[in-house]
């Protein structure tokens, strides 16, 4: 029950103790007074019994009132109650709703973070030569347009490095990328000195990723300090490696 309403139960309750207090001393006063008045005794006693059925009814009146207004109390309290129990309830909800939330993003990061590991592929390109005393170099340049070689085994701020070099045959080179960016991979073969040995040199090769491998084209290296292509390998964004 509104505030308002139980006032006015109270102001009710108020007023019919004081009707009944009212009643009873009224009653009284005309016990005390009887002898004064010049009445009939019939006329006093219908009049006594008048005065007692009001006392009476406006005292049942005054309980019933007070039995109601007892119940909006205790109709206000357990409103107040499940009031309470709801603003808790619903703030636990929250909560609940916003940990529920803060899981979801938290998986949705992981599963991004998964797909990213998965798109990224290594990369490993290997040559060989088996031409005595004679040194073949590995070049290869990445998307970005850094080359590595012998004199750039490394490049600050590119990833990749020149991690087998060979000076004399027969030997092999090894380039390789724990994470390929995206791009193209031009590969080439250069006979950077012969010493003595005047033979044309047949270079092979093979790149390794991470679906699988392929073999690179075989070419042969009739000039010195030229270089030869031998593949171009193409790193797709979802880690896919096509060699031509």
């Amino acid at each position: 029950m509104k505030p308002r309403n139980r006032e006015i139960n109270i102001f009710n309750l108020s007023m019919l103790d004081v009707i009944s207090g009212a009643l009873g001393a009224f009653l009284i006063i005309m016990i005390v007074l009887f002898p004064y008045y010049k009445k009939e005794p019939r006329d006093y006693q219908r009049n006594i019994r008048e005065l007692r059925a009001q006392l009476q009814a406006a005292q049942q009146q005054a309980q019933a009132a007070r039995s109601e207004a007892e119940r909006d109390r205790q109709r206000a309290e357990e409103a107040e109650q499940q009031a309470e129990t709801a603003r808790s309830e619903g703030e636990q909800h929250r909560k609940a709703a916003q940990e529920a939330q803060a899981e979801a993003e938290r998986n949705r990061q992981r599963a991004e973070e998964a797909e990213q590991r998965l798109a990224k592929t290594f990369l490993v390109i290997y040559i060989r030569w088996n031409t005595k005393k004679q040194d073949v170099d590995l070049h290869v340049i990445d998307p970005s347009g850094a080359e590595f070689y012998f004199k750039r085994k490394t490049i600050p701020g590119r990833p990749g490095e020149l991690s087998e070099d060979s000076e004399v045959g027969p030997g092999n080179e090894l380039w390789e990328i724990l994470s390929a960016p995206p791009g193209e991979y031009r590969v080439y073969a250069q006979l950077y000195n012969q010493h003595g040995n005047l033979d044309v040199p047949t270079v092979r090769g093979r790149a390794i990723y991470r679906d699988g491998s392929a073999a690179l084209s075989q070419v042969r290296l009739t000039e010195v300090r030229k270089k030869v292509q031998m593949a171009t390998i193409v790193v797709r964004a979802d880690g896919s490696v096509q060699v031509r």
